[in-house]
């Protein structure tokens, strides 16, 4: 029987995550022949109760918090699990990566200016934890890398935008990466707003407005403004998956060094008119989008914020209305993305109105954790 390749998982126990490892356990193995031919290895930077390395699915579930699936046709009975995983430090990535054919490797934002950045000269520590990370699969010959990345707003909008350095910081990653061949293969899936940004982030949830006796949400951008939106939690492991079935098909054989592409991953672009329709729609009350001046968003929706966030939030948005996620391309990347994981049988991307109801999303209830596990 031929030995099964090791898939590693960076932030297994968080959305994108735990997400690719669940649909990798519940996908039926004839709907993934090439992916269900790995055994998964879960890494975490968080301390995990366990007393083994490999744990029974069961456990896993119950670990992580997360759903058993009913078919785990496309893979054994156990999962590796690796805790405590530090990105930047070479003797917990090594052995991490030791035997691994293909990683999975998303990292934390970091919200202090860029290297790149005028405006400071500090390091950035996620851009040097992918650094971290390639070097360490570099010395142990892993084979692939799937990264998780975000378009560059410094080049998308021609320089008119700079201080958003948590996408502009993934895209120079995503640079680095793909300037490694033939040493590593290589391909990116670009997340779209995550759909539970509007149950954590406080500034994005609509508030009640007595005057106007109607919940409100408040940015400084127009009504129209196109916002691509995933339930990361649940979809990202759809993408991932299709991208790790077709990669040899669509990106060349191994032998190749094939050059990856980026997927954009969402189930649709909502206006934000439309995203304030849909919380209508799904709580029965009252739901309408205001736009406000930057100076209300910067003084009164980010209220608290460290000045640096507060830039990241102002130009991030600015930059979506005036040139789309990811250019004026964006509504046909979405479909491309989507287009793929209906190839691969992976079943329909959950829409924002089904992701409220799955959340029992109640008005005014404040926000909600969505990191799994205890």
């Amino acid at each position: 029987m031929t030995q099964k390749k090791v898939l590693a998982v960076f932030g297994a126990t968080g959305q994108q995550g735990g997400s690719v490892i669940n649909q990798l356990l519940s996908t039926p193995a004839e709907l993934l022949p090439n992916t269900s031919k790995f055994k998964l290895r879960a890494l975490t930077h968080r301390s995990l109760p366990i007393s083994s390395s490999t744990i029974s699915l069961e456990q896993w579930h119950q670990l992580t918090n997360s759903p058993q699936p009913a078919n785990t046709a496309s893979c054994t009975s156990t999962i590796q699990v690796v805790s405590k995983v530090d990105f930047h430090t070479a003797s917990s990535l090594l052995p991490a990566l030791e035997n691994v054919h293909t990683a999975f490797v998303m990292t934390t934002p970091s919200f202090s200016p860029s290297l790149n950045s005028p405006k400071n000269n500090s390091d950035d520590k996620e851009f040097l934890a992918v650094q971290n990370i390639v070097s360490a699969a570099l010395s142990q010959k892993v084979n692939t890398i799937i990264f998780s990345t975000l378009p560059n707003i410094t080049e998308l909008s021609s320089g008119k935008y700079t201080s958003v350095t948590p996408f502009d910081d993934k895209a120079r990653a995503r640079s680095y990466i793909w300037s490694l061949q033939p040493q590593i293969r290589s391909a990116f899936v670009s997340l779209g707003f995550f759909m539970s940004n509007w149950l954590t982030q406080d500034f994005l949830a609509p508030k009640y407005d007595e005057e106007t006796q109607s919940w409100v949400m408040r940015l400084h951008v127009c009504g129209q403004t196109g916002i691509p939106l995933i339930d990361a939690g649940r979809d990202t492991g759809k993408f991932v998956a299709a991208i790790l079935e077709s990669m040899d098909r669509r990106w060349g054989k191994e032998g190749d060094h094939g050059r990856g592409k980026t997927v954009v991953a969402a189930e649709g672009v909502y206006t934000l008119d439309g995203i304030a329709e849909a919380f209508s729609r799904h709580t029965k009350q009252r739901v309408r989008y205001e736009q406000v001046t930057e100076r209300e968003f910067r003084e009164e929706s980010l209220k608290g914020f460290p000045e640096s966030l507060k830039d990241v939030l102002v130009e991030g948005y600015k930059s979506l209305e005036e040139f789309g996620h990811v250019g004026t391309e964006t509504e046909a990347s979405v479909e491309e993305g989507k287009k793929l994981v209906r190839e691969c049988g992976l079943g329909g991307l959950v829409s924002l109105e089904e992701f409220l109801a799955k959340e029992r999303y109640v008005l005014g209830e404040g926000s909600k954790s969505k990191q799994w596990g205890p």
